[in-house]
């Protein structure tokens, strides 16, 4: 009983390390994004799904603007996404 405890709180402790559940890198962009005078209110801004989840994800999950955000990361061989990058979203204020 006492190894299926320890393999368990080892198997939770490897997921939270690695970000399994919500994206825990991303959360971040949102504020970044605030931060920088875009209208950012949560994962919505770029996200279809309100909390959207690193284990489920798939490109149909987001939205135009996080669509817009993988295509600048691949254009730019980035690792991550950059919330600076939003200054350049095409259309006017009300896109940003």
């Amino acid at each position: 009983m006492k190894r299926i405890t320890v393999l368990v709180a080892a198997s939770t402790a490897l997921l939270g390390a690695f970000g399994a559940g919500p994206a825990g890198a991303h959360p971040q962009l949102v504020a970044e994004s605030k931060k920088q005078g875009f209208p950012a209110q949560n994962c919505q801004y770029c996200h279809v799904s309100k909390t959207p989840s690193k284990s489920t994800y798939k490109p149909d999950d987001l939205n135009d603007r996080g669509k817009w955000m993988m295509t600048e990361k691949d254009k730019q061989k980035a690792k991550d996404v950059k919330a600076e990058w939003l200054k350049d979203y095409p259309g006017g204020k009300e896109q940003k």
